[in-house]
């Protein structure tokens, strides 16, 4: 066993890793389970608004098939900004019926020739005016959407170019807001240098605008005096923005004085209808360690905003990174009956996230019995899976789910079924309810599970064909997997295929296009893990030196993988090769991780082939105890042998025969001593 042989990402277990930490969740509802994951998050506030993306690798260590990679490296990484400010610019009202009565009128007087020249020359210039303020509008519009989806350099970019195209005041302001949100402190510059140029003389927005980009800059009165005036003079629109924009000044700029953060909560009071007056308000306060006001800033948010918009999320997850105190206390001190179902549900996430799962399903039962909806039923079902309960707990919460949800919810809690029966090797409920999953923004998902699913049953082709298609689709995403988790399904199937060439020629085509994508998109652990699979299927066709080369690629990609160490010092063992070197590396990985069975059987046989068998007897018998399986059983049977302990010795060979897999091994150690094998046993051991 001492080095893993096959590479298996535990499609079952990072499956269900992967949806019941609300990895990506698709509903809004579903934010909340977000914030759970923001809570140790280390990541800045860069801006008034960062969405999470999710991580790239969860496994299982299983027997001699392992991932390369540990569990605990699920990485939280911040995604693309987004825009909060949508103030957007719009065609005059009159503009379109103006193209249709030009269009009349050219369309009549041409029949009659009644337009001299300059006449028609002047309508043309009219109508191309027109023309291009619609794709002015449409051009802004685009950037917009692009806003929305997240691309907010793409937004910027467009309004930038608008701005240079249009030499309009409020585009420049749109612009600037936008750079400024974004940290994009050189184009906001150059933007409000267009700005002066368009509009020498400033008017009362280009005045808020300068206050304001000082202020972010660091250029302005740190106290905020001034603030008053500024925002009385703009719209509600205005006002709003000005808010949000001193929320990202506190988040931002470290030495703002307690001056400032009473001006903020005296200015924010007077507009205790705005959500973003009660988000800067919350911010300032909870920096100044004002903890009951930003309480009471809080309360006020949870009633305006319902729909825990992304303003007040970010704001929540900068409480929930910065001052988890606060956020404690406004739960402790608000009657969450009394707001919206998401903020409720937000109080579970908090519970969870600070581990009081206990306490969290039982305010989670109360909330189903007040007002029971298919987005609790399936938080219901992911924390009782996360509570290991009898998996039919978990599949009654899932069918309420989907007898009363969307299609999309009914997608959800179908898809979050197949992999709790998948995880549970139920592979026939687990097609069940996969082919329930009818939603499209789920295809993805579904293709990858239901390749492991038919992987895991020695349905190769079929799995294979899956990961096929799925490699095939326009966009290699889904609501919770992504493009590298379909390498690391496709890992896994050709895992199982006993087709060796066929494997190794699959494999080599993953190595160049993951090497060709190392620079761009791929992580090094990835590329790791598909050289680390063909190196074990190198071993296999007894092509040692390659399955070397790979590894010695593997520990450069992924030095801290004490995996890649371990196999890459076995190897050398098992090939009579560096027994020095293999030594130091079975040692590294054992300094790693001491508890892996793979590793300390490693570690024992190393000893043995240098002469120990003292040395390497506890080493060999701590990994037969935990992972007892037929080639540990062959290295402990000799290690035994040779300290004189025959009788024990053939009493473990004969129990690892039972094993059931990797016999080949064993079967050649007892034949080394003179021991003939009893008919083997071929069911595996559980």
């Amino acid at each position: 066993m001492g080095k893993v042989v096959g590479i298996h990402f535990g499609a079952d277990r990072f499956m269900q890793m992967r949806i019941t930490q609300g990895l990506r969740l698709p509903c809004q509802q579903n934010r909340v389970r977000v914030l759970q994951l923001c809570l140790n998050d280390k990541y800045s506030f860069a801006s008034v608004l960062q969405v999470l993306r999710p991580s790239e690798n969860v496994g299982r260590f299983s027997k001699r098939i392992v991932m390369l990679f540990s569990p605990s490296r699920i990485r939280v990484a911040a995604a693309a900004v987004m825009m909060l400010f949508a103030t957007q610019t719009f065609a005059a009202p009159g503009d379109s019926k103006a193209v249709f009565e030009s269009a009349k009128i050219i369309k009549k007087k041409s029949r009659a020739d009644r337009f001299s020249p300059e006449e028609r020359e002047q309508e043309r210039i009219r109508l191309l005016g027109i023309q291009n303020r619609t794709s002015q509008v449409f051009t802004l519009l685009n950037s917009e959407l692009a806003l929305q989806k997240g691309d907010a350099a793409s937004a910027l970019f467009t309004y930038i170019l608008t701005l240079h195209r249009t030499k309009s005041p409020e585009v420049a302001e749109r612009a600037l807001e936008m750079a400024v949100s974004l940290n994009a402190f050189e184009q906001a510059e150059a933007i409000y240098q267009k700005w002066r140029e368009i509009e020498p003389e400033p008017g009362e927005t280009q005045k808020r605008m300068t206050w304001l980009r000082n202020l972010l800059l660091g250029k302005a009165d740190k106290n905020l005096s001034g603030l008053d005036k500024v925002i009385a003079g703009g719209s509600e629109d205005e006002q709003k923005r000005v808010f949000l924009l001193l929320a990202q000044t506190a988040a931002q700029q470290p030495n703002l004085t307690s001056d400032a953060v009473k001006q903020v909560h005296k200015t924010a009071l007077n507009y205790k209808d705005f959500p973003e007056a009660a988000i800067a308000d919350a911010i300032f306060s909870a920096k100044d360690g004002q903890k009951k006001h930003a309480i009471a800033a809080l309360q006020r948010l949870a009633k305006l905003d319902n729909e825990i918009l992304p303003p007040t999320f970010v704001t929540l997850r900068l409480m929930a990174q910065r001052h988890p105190d606060i956020l404690d206390g406004f739960f402790k001190e608000t009657d969450t009956k009394t707001l919206s179902p998401i903020w409720q549900e937000l109080d579970i996430a908090n519970l969870i996230a600070h581990g009081q799962n206990d306490q969290a399903f039982k305010r989670l039962q109360t909330l189903l019995e007040e007002n029971p909806n298919p987005d609790l039923y399936i938080q219901a079902a992911l924390l009782s899976a996360s509570k290991t309960e009898n998996i039919s707990a978990v599949n009654s919460y899932l069918e309420k789910a989907y007898k009363a949800g969307t299609e999309e919810q009914r997608s959800r809690a179908a898809l979050i079924g197949a992999v709790s029966y998948n995880d549970a090797e139920d592979f026939a409920k687990a097609k069940q309810w996969l082919d329930k999953v009818t939603a499209t923004a789920y295809t993805f998902d579904k293709t990858i599970l239901a390749a492991s699913i038919e992987a895991k049953q020695g349905n190769h082709k079929e799995a294979w064909a899956l990961v096929q298609r799925a490699q095939k689709m326009p966009e290699q995403r889904g609501r919770y997997f992504e493009a590298s988790d379909l390498l690391n399904t496709a890992l896994f199937v050709l895992s199982k295929n006993t087709n060796l060439q066929e494997s190794l020629n699959a494999l080599n085509s993953l190595v160049n296009s993951t090497e060709k994508s190392l620079k761009t998109q791929v992580s090094p652990e990835l590329l790791a893990n598909v050289l680390y699979q063909r190196s074990m299927v190198y071993e296999k066709l007894n092509q040692p030196g390659k399955a070397i080369a790979d590894l010695r690629r593997v520990v450069e990609l992924y030095p801290d993988n004490p995996h890649g160490w371990n196999a890459l010092g076995y190897t050398l063992l098992s090939n009579g090769k560096n027994l020095e070197e293999a030594f130091k590396m079975v040692q590294t990985a054992y300094q790693m991780d001491p508890e892996s069975a793979a590793i300390n059987d490693s570690v024992g046989w190393a000893y043995y082939l240098k002469g120990d068998a003292q040395m390497a007897l506890p080493y060999i018998q701590y990994a037969y105890e935990k992972e007892p399986e037929a080639e540990v059983a062959a290295h402990l049977g000799e290690v035994l042998w040779t300290l004189g302990d025959q009788d024990k010795a053939k009493e473990i060979w004969n129990d690892g025969l039972k094993r059931g897999s990797n016999l080949r091994v064993l079967k050649e150690t007892m034949s080394k001593f003179g021991i003939t094998s009893s008919k083997p046993h071929t069911q595996k051991h559980k």
